[in-house]
């Protein structure tokens, strides 16, 4: 018998077996270690991406606040004449504390409303009350002063619909002052405001809204409202419209409780006449008119809703 067609022996099956385990284990060997390649990459890659966003965060955290939007200086803007133009003010600095002022020299009837653009109730206000105020703003007899706030986050899946819409208005009083109004309208009207318990508008959305309204400086404020420029001085305004001691401590909220009459806290929206709180239970033209007297004309009077 030939050495080429003898079956091999036991010590080379056994050498064969150990050569082609030795193999094996080379192989798993490569495998493992490209494997831990792989996965230290990845590592590493996530690595960075979470030490990006946390540099992102603490810079944002740390990064002081800059000033607030022009034509707000006393923490809201005010609107008033024929055109229902914007009074223009400066920007007030990242941490000044706004004092509105609770009556107007000259006469006039001061309105003011403290609102948030996710409240229903303030959408209700506006769709009762929004020809009357026209018609008092235009003709001279009363300016109305809007102060937006961010109380109703935590109604927006988003958590942070109120603080966005509210930094879009500061935006359009930043760049744009006479649009303001136009523009405030239209995010309370009943095809636009968003409802509780939604997402709330995108800021693409808000950007739209903005376009309808033909503002100046477009550019400008949409890259206010993408970078929520405005952000930090809404969110302080927001803390002082929630205080006992903001700037608003001397105002009579006796009549602010719910409809077994226990007293509230602050809550939108918060409409002050001259000063005086409107609790929403009477004609809003007719509480115009019992504190502006004269000067407030005599409004038509209209159902009123209810602030809240």
């Amino acid at each position: 018998m030939s050495n080429a067609s003898r079956p091999p022996s036991k010590n080379e099956r056994r050498d064969a077996a150990r050569e082609k385990a030795r193999e094996q284990r080379l192989r798993q060997q490569r495998r493992e270690r490209r494997n831990r390649v792989v996965l230290q990459a990845t590592i590493g890659v996530v690595i960075v991406a979470i030490v990006a966003v946390v540099a992102v965060i603490i810079v944002n955290s740390v990064r002081p606040p800059g000033p607030g939007p022009r034509n707000m200086a006393n923490g809201g803007i005010t609107i008033q004449g024929a055109d229902l133009a914007a009074a223009t003010t400066a920007a007030p600095a990242a941490d000044a504390t706004p004092t509105p002022q609770p009556t107007l020299a000259g006469g006039k009837v001061l309105i003011q409303a403290y609102e948030d653009f996710g409240c229903p109730a303030c959408q209700s206000f506006e769709q009762t009350n929004a020809a009357q105020i026209k018609e008092l703003v235009t003709s001279g007899a009363a300016v109305i002063q809007y102060h937006p706030v961010a109380i109703l986050d935590n109604r927006f899946t988003d958590g942070s619909y109120s603080s966005r819409a509210a930094n879009a208005a500061a935006a359009m009083a930043n760049y744009s002052p006479d649009t303001f109004f136009a523009f405030h309208s239209l995010l309370y009207q009943s095809d636009v405001q968003p409802k509780e318990g939604s997402a709330g508008l995108t800021d693409d959305r808000l950007i739209e809204l903005v376009e309808q309204v033909k503002p100046q400086n477009l550019a400008q404020i949409t890259a206010a409202i993408k970078d929520q420029q405005f952000k930090s001085w809404i969110a302080a305004r927001t803390e002082e419209f929630t205080s006992d001691s903001g700037p608003l401590k001397g105002v009579d909220f006796s009549k602010r409780v719910d409809p077994s009459g226990n007293a509230v806290g602050p809550s939108t929206p918060t409409v002050l006449v001259n000063g005086r709180y409107y609790d929403g239970t009477t004609d809003f033209g007719a509480f115009v008119t019992s504190i502006g007297g004269a000067a407030s004309g005599n409004p038509t009077p209209s159902p009123s809703a209810t602030a809240g």
